[in-house]
């Protein structure tokens, strides 16, 4: 039988998934939600299924196995408890919650009703990702630099730190999330930021840009600089030095500088597919243990970058 997939959500990266499913033979798009039922519908005519614009009715009238959960970071109510509760499987995007409390709530709940959970932390599905990862096992690791440097997004509520917790919590979040796969557990946080190069853009309250630094269990070090006041020289990404190794990560292409060598292995799968198949894999299995970012995990991510925040709001170091 075909595993029913609802969403919650059906504009922007929903429609990614959507399509990525559309193709896939065990599954079946049974039902799309959004509060602009326009968009509800539109995905409802493309690939078949009902439409709503109320999620509890829509959890309420259904039977399902899978929901994704593609909202902005603002717009998360109950949409995971109500779904956890009825025992059905969460693909959620990120970042997952603009609280530690918020999360914590649903992670109990998950872990308590033993739900089968993703978040859509894709770039730990690319498979240089893996590729690097093999190569930076069992080395010392001193040493990282990383960034999310571009230009705004357009969509309005991204540029309101209340909505969407600001470029380190919504978008940077990859970089964040890539240096824990890649380096291991933070301990201390340290950050700043500036702002006042955005002046003329109406409602725009994030930073234009900020520099975290981040101590590691392991005892590395490692820096990610964030700003979306440069679409003239984007720059997404994650360095790591060894003594004598070097990893350089984009979501296209893997570096690997060694003394006298220099190679570049460009990237093979689309980790939107992976992701999406992995999980569809697990509900039907009810074997979770290829997904690669699980609630849990996720949670972990977002308290690194709510800290963060924290730290450029108090000006101080945060200990996790």
């Amino acid at each position: 039988m075909p595993v029913r997939v609802a969403f919650i959500g059906s504009g922007g990266i929903a429609r990614l998934h959507m399509d990525i499913l559309s193709r896939m033979e065990d599954v079946q798009l049974a039902c799309f939600c959004d509060v602009d039922g326009q968009k509800a519908w539109a995905a409802a005519a493309e690939y078949g299924g009902k439409a709503y614009t109320d999620y509890q009715e829509m959890l309420e009238k259904e039977d399902l196995q899978a929901v994704y959960i593609c909202l902005p970071p603002f717009a998360h109510s109950t949409q995971e408890l109500d779904a956890a509760e009825k025992g059905i499987a969460l693909f959620i995007e990120k970042p997952v919650a603009l609280t530690e409390e918020k999360a914590e709530q649903i992670l109990k709940t998950i872990e308590g009703k033993r739900i089968i959970s993703s978040v859509g932390y894709n770039w730990r599905y690319l498979n240089i990702t893996q590729t690097a990862a093999e190569l930076l096992k069992g080395r010392k690791l001193s040493l990282a630099l990383g960034s999310f440097i571009g230009g705004m997004p357009r969509t309005p509520w991204w540029r309101v730190m209340s909505r969407s917790g600001g470029q380190i919590v919504e978008q940077t979040t990859h970089i964040f999330d890539l240096a824990r796969y890649l380096l291991g557990e933070v301990k201390t946080i340290y950050a700043t930021a500036t702002s006042g190069s955005m002046l003329d853009v109406p409602g725009f309250d994030v930073h234009d840009a900020s520099t975290v630094t981040l101590t590691l269990a392991s005892g590395a070090i490692c820096t990610i600089t964030s700003a979306c006041i440069a679409p003239q020289s984007p720059c997404v990404g994650l360095t790591i030095y060894t003594r004598d190794r070097t990893v350089k990560l984009t979501s296209e292409e893997l570096t690997i500088s060694e003394p006298g060598r220099k190679e570049i292995i460009e990237n093979q799968n689309d980790p939107y597919f992976e992701e999406d198949r992995i999980f569809i894999e697990a509900v039907q299995s009810k074997n979770p243990s290829g997904i690669k970012s699980t609630y849990a995990d996720a949670v972990r991510t977002l308290r690194v970058t709510l800290a963060a925040n924290r730290s450029i709001a108090q000006g101080r170091p945060i200990q996790l």
